[in-house]
């Protein structure tokens, strides 16, 4: 059973004893392997009704790092608000989801069941064979899993506060990971798509763990950006590369070339930004 906290808005904030809902659910569901030889494992809900908010802090265990948390193609997809604190020093991730954050107006989402966020791991232990997902309380600021609904009239809204059922969960990966699904040589493939404006997709492929540096030139010959420069595991790998960053500093619309470096292998690709 679930603990249920209504705060009603009319002119103040009023809090209303705790009620009890059955049929909100949280879950992991079956871990799949990614084009780049990570462990996906889906995070599913079900919600008996629309659904406003949504806070999920989690615990992850030991032997693997939380490369990402994708939202593409998943309920949320068009939520204004996915946020995602990702802690792998305390193997530790925050998920933040709010449907309306702007002047936007936006539906909440709709009663149902599905994925809601996709939690990207990378295997760090070969002997781990599960990983342990469990449900997490923070403090300063407070986290905790928790639905929110709210419910509206001419006069008032109501918030409601619904907590899951879930503690904890064991994601098998005994049907995921697999060499057989490693690359058996270097490859660069061209970017996707082309032209693009401002993000295109770049994949490459390892056979082994190498040190791989992936770095975008101008006609000039001269470098535009470092996109990777790390050492990454064997496997299928895509990285988004945008044409704009964080800090304003933009490319302009031209001819550009990536060269991608790892061990012995060198490969360079042409591509194309229209602004």
């Amino acid at each position: 059973m679930k603990r249920l906290n209504i705060i009603t808005v009319v002119i103040a904030v009023l809090l209303v004893p705790a009620l009890l809902f059955a049929a909100d659910r949280f879950a992991p569901a079956e871990a799949t392997i990614g084009a780049d030889n990570t462990i996906i494992v889906p995070l599913e809900i079900a919600n008996q009704e629309d659904l406003m908010a949504m806070d999920i802090p989690l615990s992850f265990s030991e032997g693997v790092t939380l490369k990402r948390v994708d939202f593409e193609d998943t309920r949320v997809s068009y939520f204004d608000l996915k946020i995602a604190k990702i802690d792998n020093d305390e193997n530790i991730v925050v998920i933040g989801l709010v449907a309306q954050a702007s002047p936007e107006a936006k539906e909440n989402l709709a009663a149902g069941r599905g994925t809601v966020a996709n939690l990207v791991f990378e295997v760090n232990d070969p002997t781990v064979d599960v990983i342990t997902l469990e449900a997490i309380k923070r403090e300063n600021p407070h986290h905790s899993l928790t639905f929110i609904y709210s419910h509206r009239d001419d006069q008032s809204v109501q918030f409601v506060r619904s907590v899951p059922d879930f503690g904890s969960a064991t994601v098998a990966l005994s049907n995921t990971t697999s060499s057989d699904n490693l690359p058996t040589t270097f490859g660069l493939e061209q970017n996707y798509p082309n032209p693009f404006n401002p993000t295109t997709q770049i994949e490459f492929s390892l056979p082994v763990p190498s040190r791989v540096d992936l770095t975008v030139f101008n006609v000039l010959g001269q470098e535009v950006r470092s996109v990777i420069n790390d050492e990454m595991p064997a496997g299928h790998h895509s990285v988004t590369w945008d044409g704009n960053s964080s800090s304003g500093n933009s490319v302009s619309s031209g001819v550009y070339f990536y060269r991608l470096e790892a061990g012995d292998f060198v490969e360079t690709r042409k591509m194309m930004l229209l602004k």
